[in-house]
């Protein structure tokens, strides 16, 4: 949770919220012609139409032009935008209504409904419906972090605020998204005499979360005086959720002052800690977010009852250290992988979460080199600049960079980026182990994540591939052979590694009596060798030898990818088109190449 924390006086702290809550949202374009109630209707104004191939899937789409600010306010809470995707993982009749900004304000549509009449249970095997509830079957409960004590156990306060553009992206991810976004962690210490109001420090009561028989919510608001039972619905891609009967624990003294207690915006969320979020869209003051914090019953108990938890490391393989920095090499070079996953947002284990994103092209060309004899490093990001100096590798795996590293951005978003600590150091996350070549084949560092505690919560992680000190080349390159038949069915042999000159097997097992296609590629040899030459040295039909001219089969790179270097031995298109009848295999299809880096001119592609 990276949230600000800024304690200031009573005077002072109101000062700066006045101030900052008068920011306005980014300007929007609205529409030549105001629009009303009744024309914002389902099938004049916009669609909602269900997926073909899975039901629980609901479309809306806005049939207005394009100058039109289009707002939802839908089952699983508010977006704005021309279409919304909704995965709704339960039975049930949903409403959903359209808005639209007019030059006198928001206009929404009347509530049209739609049924779901299957359940998908793919859509809460997410990790957030798993932290927020304990999983299918299961129930948890969570409670405001702060008691008649007036204790708070892990926030500084209850409540939170937020600018109206403030998301999961700002305030767990750490990420910048313009528009409206600021943050002040109101301390109950110093803001108690007014946070509150009236109702002070009580004991506001729980809430409940339970995936048992649908997605249900047991509210016991005690402030209020009441108990309410309803349901919800989660976004888990855009981190929002609609509570239906039911409103989350508040303070009475904002009642008026927020008009929909049920649409939140989840702002972070693990299995101990939660943010929720709801608008301040009706007061003097302007609007804003009022984050309401909350602890899970567990972490409450725990806290009560002095259990210290477990405290997550990381734990490298045995001897990582020498596969990092073998002694056999005086330099190591690493490439971030640019055709695996490059890159993720990790726990503290070290283990990737599976946040993903587009990768930009470029990525692969972020390299770090690490030279033993004289204790340097350089760093060479995407965009050609790069940083030198000395380093130091601790023992627990915290890389020291003496004059830190360059900042890179690795996806199209520009939420991933590449940066070292503030205090330019990286910790080692993982090591991975090649069992062909007995070296190192992957190596995971991780830059913090840091919550208002200053504690890491999580890391984010960079996926880099060894490379070949000195000639920049790849310790091994993935390859692999392909076979279709005359109706496009593939069948393909294991990945081979090629790590450098010499002979290399490729086998397919299965069967096929209509060969149309076979070719062998090698992924971005070409990139890094323009002077490689691939060789046929035989091929093997259920084990025996089929006759073949290497001069025949054609020389090239993959389709669209002239990184990669193919040899395509049964080309339906080319000279060995009438080489087809040979290919026909009850069990095994084998190639034996040898592979050449450098030849000493370019034969693959010789017009490039």
């Amino acid at each position: 949770m990276k949230t600000n924390k800024y304690i200031y006086s009573l005077l002072t702290s109101l000062v700066l919220l006045l101030g900052i809550s008068a920011c306005s949202p980014d300007d929007y374009s609205l529409g030549s012609v105001d629009k009303t109630s009744e024309e914002l209707t389902e099938g004049l104004a916009y669609t909602i139409e269900k997926d073909a191939s899975n039901p629980n899937i609901v479309y809306l789409k806005s049939l207005l032009p394009d100058n039109y600010q289009i707002l939802w306010d839908h089952p699983q809470g508010r977006a704005q935008g021309k279409e919304v995707t909704l995965k709704l993982p339960f039975e049930g009749d949903y409403n959903v209504r359209m808005g639209v900004e007019t030059r006198g304000g928001v206009v929404y549509g009347p509530v049209a409904t739609f049924n779901i009449n299957t359940f998908c249970a793919d859509f809460v095997n997410d990790e957030l419906w798993t932290i927020l509830t304990g999983g299918v079957g299961n129930s948890k409960t969570w409670y405001l972090d702060l008691d008649e004590q007036e204790r708070c156990r892990y926030f500084v306060g209850p409540l939170y605020f937020y600018g109206t553009n403030d998301s999961w992206a700002s305030v767990t991810l750490g990420e910048s998204v313009g528009g409206d976004s600021w943050s002040w962690g109101a301390d109950w210490a110093g803001q108690k005499s007014w946070l509150f109001g009236d109702t002070g420090a009580i004991d506001f009561g729980s809430m409940t979360f339970s995936l048992q028989g649908g997605a249900n919510v047991t509210v016991v608001d005690n402030a209020h005086g009441r108990t309410m039972n309803g349901t919800f619905q989660m976004d888990v891609d855009n981190h929002t959720m609609k509570i239906t009967d039911a409103e989350i624990l508040h303070d009475p003294g904002r009642d008026a002052i927020v008009t929909q207690w049920g649409n939140i915006t989840i702002l972070a969320l693990d299995e101990n800690h939660m943010q929720l979020a709801v608008l301040r869209d009706n007061s003097d003051e302007g609007p804003c977010l009022l984050s309401y914090n909350f602890i899970s019953e567990q972490f409450r108990d725990d806290f009560d009852n002095n259990v210290v938890p477990e405290t997550p490391s990381i734990s490298l393989i045995d001897g990582w250290r020498d596969y990092v920095e073998p002694k056999t090499q005086k330099q190591m070079v690493f490439k971030l992988s640019a055709d695996e996953l490059p890159y993720d947002w990790c726990d503290l284990y070290g283990a990737p979460k599976g946040v993903t994103s587009e990768a930009l092209e470029d990525i692969g060309d972020l390299t770090l080199s690490f030279n033993r004899t004289d204790g340097t490093y350089t760093c060479e990001a995407p965009d050609g600049s790069s940083t030198t100096g000395t380093f130091t590798l601790s023992d627990d795996g915290t890389y020291y960079f003496e004059n830190g590293l360059p900042t890179a951005t690795l996806s199209t978003d520009g939420l991933a980026q590449f940066k070292a600590n503030s205090d330019n150091t990286l910790k080692v996350l993982a090591v991975t182990v090649d069992d062909y070549s007995g070296g190192i084949s992957d190596l995971w560092l991780g830059s913090d994540d840091v919550n208002d505690q200053g504690e890491t919560y999580q890391y984010r992680g960079y996926h880099f591939k060894p490379y070949v000190a000195g000639g920049g080349e790849t310790v091994r390159y993935k390859a692999t052979l392909s076979y279709f038949d005359t109706g496009w069915a593939f069948q393909y042999s294991e990945d081979v590694y090629v790590t450098g000159d010499g002979d290399y097997t490729f086998t397919i097992n299965g069967a096929s009596g209509e060969p149309y296609g076979m070719f062998l590629d090698i992924a971005k040899l070409y990139k890094d060798h323009n002077n490689c030459d691939i060789v046929v040295k035989s091929i093997k039909v259920d084990g025996n030898s089929v006759d073949f001219d290497d001069a025949a089969i054609d020389r090239g790179t993959a389709d669209g990818d002239l990184s990669t270097a193919r040899r395509y031995i049964l080309n339906p298109w080319g000279a060995t088109a009438g080489d087809a009848p040979k290919y026909v295999f009850n069990s095994t299809l084998e190639v034996t190449v040898h592979v050449t880096f450098d030849c000493g001119s370019n034969v693959m592609n010789p017009e490039q």
